[in-house]
């Protein structure tokens, strides 16, 4: 998803058909979608955090330990 400025919920309906959209185009690539992966997205849609949030997170889980 492109990172917006403001970030404002989407209606569940549309939500529900970006989740299946998503997940549709991880499947043609052999991946699925976690369950963290679609907790974040929830997260996203909802408003509860932006994008920059998201990728601060993942960036701390993921970094290497020196």
């Amino acid at each position: 998803m492109k990172p917006q400025a403001s970030k404002t919920p989407v209606s569940a309906e549309l939500h529900r058909r970006r989740m299946q959209s998503v997940a549709g185009t991880m499947a043609i690539e052999g991946i699925t979608l976690s369950e963290a992966s679609r907790h974040n997205l929830d997260r996203y849609a909802s408003g509860q955090a932006s994008y920059q949030q998201l990728m601060a997170e993942l960036r701390a889980k993921y970094q290497r330990a020196k």
